[in-house]
């Protein structure tokens, strides 16, 4: 009989030593079942048969990775924070910092939630302040949100009068118009060993965190709280919470959104 546990472990072990992505650093039940998952629909009899066949095909290794990246997308997902966003945490960043705003959205999937940004500062016509910046592990993720092209599930909370403003209807998809598009820079970003984007006036992570073990938390806020200048911000998602924000020199002042305060 297949020893679960043994078998996902080696294959976590096996699979860090290929890619160097750690999925110890992920819930074991929620990854182990969805890994569980696909290997059913692939046909593929355990773990070491499953490991062996991504090792041997890169088009599979990499549907692989894009697999176990959780993307989820959508235009003014959590409305109200958005709202918050726009009427005082944008105002109050632009009136405290002459310089450009560093806007980093870090796991953007296919890029919604930084063109969200974008739009939200060109309502408040301060486009040209901010440099925004979408990061995502998921290669596939990242090239459809620099096509800046979507489907209208992602737009379902949008406005019409948004909608008519910054999008062009093509065929059954909404493109993102030049002005927005080019607003936005998007790279590969591994949140788990890459570099952060240092000197950030504001932190974009939503519905990251929930997919992680609390150490990994840990980790990611630490490094979030060193890459984010004092009196810069920190958004995280609706489902998330920071129990000690203290601990990273963070305040918390809205339901999901933190402000780093100096020492």
């Amino acid at each position: 009989m297949e020893r679960h546990a043994w078998d996902y472990a080696k294959f976590k072990t096996a699979f860090y030593l290929k890619t160097g992505l750690e999925l110890d650093r992920y819930k074991d039940k929620q990854m182990e079942r969805r890994i569980r998952q696909l290997m059913e629909r692939e046909n593929q009899p355990g773990f070491q048969h499953f490991y062996n066949y991504l090792a041997k095909n890169p088009p599979a290794m990499q549907f692989f990775l894009n697999y176990i990246t959780i993307n989820t997308s959508e235009f003014f997902r959590d409305q109200i924070v958005y709202a918050k966003l726009k009427e005082e945490v944008f105002p109050e960043l632009l009136k405290n910092f002459d310089q450009k705003l560093a806007i980093w959205s870090a796991g953007c999937s296919f890029g919604a939630e930084p063109y969200t940004v974008s739009i939200l500062f060109d309502t408040l016509k301060a486009l040209d302040r901010v440099q925004i910046v979408g990061t995502d592990i998921d290669e596939k993720a990242l090239q459809e949100a620099k096509r800046g092209k979507f489907h209208p599930r992602y737009l379902v909370k949008i406005s019409p009068e948004l909608l008519q403003q910054y999008f062009v209807k093509e065929g059954e998809y909404y493109c993102v118009k030049p002005k927005i598009r080019k607003s936005v820079t998007f790279k590969r970003h591994n949140l788990l060993c890459d570099t952060p984007l240092y000197g950030c006036h504001m932190i974009l992570c939503r519905n990251v965190f929930i997919y992680f073990k609390a150490e990994t938390q840990d980790f990611f806020l630490q490094r979030f709280s060193g890459a984010l200048k004092a009196g810069g911000y920190l958004v995280i998602g609706s489902a998330e919470y920071i129990s000690n924000p203290e601990n990273y020199m963070l305040k918390k002042r809205f339901n999901t959104i933190y402000q780093k305060v100096t020492g």
